[in-house]
C-alpha cells in the first residue's frame, strides 16, 4: 500500500524517468528541503530525540555534512504528519465515550479507525498503510498524546506479520503508559466484539433458514422444509442461546470495566470476568465429542432419508417429527389464510369498481334524457 506521509526519492526518480521526464535538480531540491526541515530522513525521524537534536545541530554548524553523507531514500514530510496527527487527536476525542476501553486499541484498529484522517475531504474510504501508521504513532508519542507497545521503525514489517497484539493507548489526563491491565482490558473488548459478530451471523442464518422453509412449502417440497426447520431449531436452541448467554456475560464485564475508577476495581472486575469465562470453559468441557459425532451421523442419516423421500409421495412421518410437522402445518395454514385474505380483498375491489361504473352509466342515462326533453319542447 503506498504511503501518504513519506517520499521515497529513489522511486520518485524512477517514476519520473518512466514517464519520460528528466529529473534535473531533483536531488538539490530534496537536499534543500532537508536542510529546512520540511523533509526528514526516516532513520532520523524514528531515532531518539537526543540523537535527532545532535544531527540537527551538526547540520546547522556543518552544512557540508549533508553533502558528504549519502542521500536518504525514505523521507518523512513533517508538516503533513503534524496536521494529520492533530486531526486524529480531534477525531478520537469526539468519539470517546469511555476512556478506559475506548482509549485502548491495536495498531490495526488504529489504521482502520483513523484512515479517513489522511484525506478528510475524500468521499472514498482511505486505508492507512503500515508505514503511515508508524509515522503517525511516532508523532503522537512525541506529542504525549499516546503510547504504544509496538516497536516503531522506519521499515516496519507487513501487516499481519507482527507477533502478538501491539497496543495503542491514547492519553486521557497524564502521559499514558501501557500496563498488563491494559492488555487484559483489550482482550475482554476483543472477546465481546467476537461474540457480538457470532450472534449477528447466527441470527442472519436463522432468518435465512426461515425464508427457505417457507419457500420449500410454496414449492410443495415438504421434506426439504422439514430438514431446514430442524436445522433452524438446532441453531436456536443449542448454539444461539449459548452464544447470547456468553455475550451477556462479557457485556457485563465490559460495563464493569467502563465503570472502573481505580486499579483495584479494575482487578476485581477482571477477576469476576475470569471466573465467568472459566465457568463457560468448564461447561464447554462437559460436551462429549463422541456424542456430538454420533448425533451428527444420526442427523445426516435422517437427512438422507428425507432426500430419498422427495420422489415418494407416501413419505413416512417419524414419531419424533410430529412437532416439526405440526409447525409446518401451521405455516401452510398461515400462508393459505393470507392467500384467502388477498383474494377477498381483490373481489371487494372488483365489486367496488363495478358499482362505481354502474353509477357512471346511470348518470349518463339521466343526462341524455334531460337533453332529449329540452330538444322536444320548443322554447316559448
Amino acid at each position: 500500500m503506498p504511503s501518504a506521509l513519506t517520499i521515497d526519492r529513489r522511486l520518485l526518480t524512477l517514476r519520473l524517468v518512466f514517464r519520460g521526464d528528466t529529473p534535473m535538480g531533483l536531488d538539490s531540491v530534496i537536499d534543500d528541503m532537508q536542510r529546512t526541515g520540511v523533509l526528514v530522513p526516516a532513520d532520523d525521524y524514528f531515532a531518539p530525540a537526543i540523537r535527532r537534536w545532535a544531527k540537527w545541530l551538526a547540520a546547522r554548524l556543518l552544512p557540508q555534512a549533508i553533502a558528504t553523507r549519502g542521500p536518504s531514500t525514505v523521507l518523512v514530510a513533517t508538516a503533513p504528519v503534524q496536521e494529520v496527527a492533530s486531526r486524529v487527536v480531534a477525531a478520537h476525542r469526539a468519539r470517546v465515550s469511555c476512556p478506559l476501553t475506548d482509549n485502548i486499541m491495536s495498531v490495526d484498529d488504529f489504521r482502520r479507525t483513523y484512515g479517513c484522517a489522511l484525506a478528510p475531504d475524500s468521499k472514498l474510504p482511505k486505508h492507512m498503510s503500515i508505514v503511515d501508521a508508524h509515522v503517525l504513532l511516532k508523532c503522537l508519542v512525541d506529542m504525549r498524546h499516546a503510547a504504544t507497545s509496538a516497536q516503531l521503525m522506519a521499515h516496519p514489517p507487513p501487516a499481519g506479520h507482527v507477533r502478538g497484539a501491539d497496543l495503542v493507548k491514547f492519553a486521557s489526563t497524564s502521559p499514558p503508559t501501557i500496563t498488563d491491565a491494559d492488555f487484559a482490558t483489550y482482550q475482554v473488548v476483543c472477546t465481546h466484539r467476537l461474540l457480538a459478530h457470532q450472534v449477528s451471523v447466527l441470527e442472519t442464518r436463522v432468518s435465512a433458514l426461515d425464508a427457505e422453509v417457507r419457500d420449500a412449502l410454496r414449492r410443495q417440497q415438504r421434506p426439504v422444509a422439514a430438514a431446514r426447520l430442524r436445522l433452524k431449531r438446532h441453531i436456536e436452541s443449542n448454539i444461539l442461546t449459548k452464544r447470547v448467554a456468553a455475550l451477556e456475560t462479557v457485556e457485563h464485564v465490559v460495563l464493569q470495566l467502563q465503570q472502573t475508577s481505580s486499579d483495584l476495581q479494575l482487578m476485581q472486575t477482571l477477576s469476576a470476568g475470569t471466573l465467568a469465562l472459566r465457568a463457560l470453559n468448564d461447561e464447554a468441557k462437559e460436551v462429549d465429542p463422541d456424542s456430538v459425532a454420533d448425533a451428527w451421523e444420526e442427523e445426516a442419516a435422517r437427512a438422507a432419508e428425507l432426500g430419498a423421500a422427495l420422489d415418494d409421495t407416501q413419505a413416512v412421518v417419524l414419531p419424533d417429527d410430529l412437532d416439526v410437522e405440526a409447525e409446518l402445518e401451521a405455516l401452510i395454514a398461515m400462508d393459505a389464510a393470507k392467500d384467502i385474505g388477498s383474494k377477498e380483498q381483490v373481489e371487494d375491489d372488483v365489486d367496488a369498481l363495478a358499482d362505481s361504473i354502474g353509477k357512471v352509466d346511470i348518470a349518463s342515462d339521466v343526462v341524455t334524457t334531460e337533453e332529449a326533453t329540452r330538444v322536444a319542447v320548443p322554447a316559448e
